[in-house]
């Protein structure tokens, strides 16, 4: 399955607009009928489908299945799975565990019967590379070889200055991802500097929850190229298409993303992109998540990051009232977590906010706590308090907001524990 990622800035690690379509089997496991919690589909639906098309005409001449009943019969299998995990007493990250295990046998099936070259015998040295599957957009062929080392298996992502490609090491047998300048912009010094600045930050980073870096490089031609982590999962938007997450789900999220969030602000470093594109889900797993795309990040000086001339880094939908010069424009971790609050919101209602389109909307937009009845009570609170407008009302610990909702069980929204946390927060 595709790495959901599209590369929009400079410097853009993994930032995705539009994720290339999974292939069709894949598409099964992602599409709104998957059968699981997150998107409200009751499993019987499916399952009585599968059991009358075998006996609603037992003594009738067999019929050939169409597409629509094939798919109908993956998809009780999928709910059957689900049944049987919650019968046995699994919660809901740990069912998602077991289809994620089935899903990845499913892509390696599939991968291998349409990329023959992956797993097949390695283009001899010399030889001509093999034909682009798709020659609109590709700047390195699939089979070809990269650094000497990488056998390219597939474009993930291409933005306007740059790639993503998924390779294959030819001596570990292993996949990442290689990001690379496209071949106009190689030599662009304020292009290759952000990329360098990219590569260097992650290299300080070691988090399971964020993307990790094995390496700066640049080829023969001198194009510099960032080999990453293949992470095999789609975004957070894309999997957000199929509806709202529940408290389980949601609290998982937001446990993985404040531990990794942790550790890069523990390094001296301000994402300042933190948006569900930016976020993947190995095996659709909340409790999985990774960070990615570091190419707007930067190291903070005195607790906030320097002025770089970018004009606006980040998202509209999910950038910090200071992000967009309210409260004096200093950036620092209370923006990451602000951010990070906006996430929490809009997987709580299955679609992000409406924060404003135009610096005029967003500003205003800003001005108050946004709407966030859809986070269930247990979370709201916390919630409440990391959408502060002012980020000095903001909590900037995530290890005190995470013990905090350990201490806070059952409390409701407003008030009480929240507000004796963090007394300085209006209403409190």
């Amino acid at each position: 399955m595709s790495q959901a990622a599209v590369l929009t800035n400079p410097g853009a690690t993994v930032a995705n607009e539009e994720p290339q379509q999974p292939d069709e089997m894949t598409s099964l496991l992602l599409s709104p009928e998957a059968p699981d919690e997150l998107t409200r589909f009751a499993p019987a639906e499916l399952t009585e489908v599968m059991v009358a098309a075998d006996v609603a005409a037992p003594n009738a001449a067999p019929v050939v299945p169409t597409r629509e009943v094939v798919e109908s019969q993956v998809a009780g299998f999928i709910a059957g799975v689900r049944a049987q995990a919650h019968r046995a007493g699994l919660d809901e990250v740990a069912s998602l565990d077991l289809l994620s295990g089935a899903r990845a046998a499913l892509d390696r099936h599939i991968q291998a019967a349409q990329r023959p070259w992956e797993d097949g015998p390695e283009p001899a040295a010399g030889a001509a590379p093999a034909a682009k599957a798709d020659p609109t957009g590709w700047s390195v062929a699939p089979g070809s070889t990269m650094l000497n080392t990488f056998i390219v298996r597939t474009l993930l992502a291409r933005g306007g200055m740059g790639e993503i490609y998924r390779v294959r090491h030819r001596d570990l047998k292993t996949d990442q991802a290689i990001k690379v300048i496209i071949p106009e912009y190689r030599d662009d010094a304020k292009i290759v500097g952000l990329f360098h600045e990219e590569g260097r930050l992650l290299q300080r980073i070691r988090h399971d929850a964020v993307v990790s870096c094995a390496g700066l490089y640049r080829d023969g031609d001198g194009r510099s190229m960032l080999v990453l982590e293949y992470i095999d999962g789609q975004s957070l938007s894309y999997f957000l298409r199929r509806g709202p997450l529940g408290l389980t789900a949601l609290e998982a999220l937001l446990r993985r993303l404040a531990a990794g969030l942790t550790a890069v602000h523990a390094v001296g470093i301000v994402h300042r992109d933190v948006s569900p594109d930016n976020i993947l889900l190995p095996g659709d797993n909340p409790a999985a998540a990774k960070l990615i795309d570091f190419g707007v990040a930067r190291e903070m000086r005195n607790g906030v990051t320097p002025r770089d001339g970018l004009d606006f880094a980040g998202k509209f939908s999910f950038a910090s009232p200071e992000q967009l010069g309210m409260h004096g424009g200093a950036i620092g971790v209370a923006s990451d977590i602000y951010s990070l609050g906006l996430v929490i919101v809009a997987a709580a209602r299955g679609e992000k906010l409406a924060m404003g389109q135009t610096v005029e909307e967003a500003t205003a937009a800003r001005r108050q706590v946004p709407d966030i009845s859809a986070v269930p009570d247990r979370l709201r609170g916390l919630v409440e308090a990391m959408l502060q407008p002012d980020p000095k009302r903001r909590p900037t610990d995530l290890n005190t907001l995470l013990r905090a909702l350990d201490a806070n069980s059952g409390s409701s929204a407003k008030g009480g524990f929240w507000g004796r946390l963090w007394p300085s927060r209006k209403g409190a």
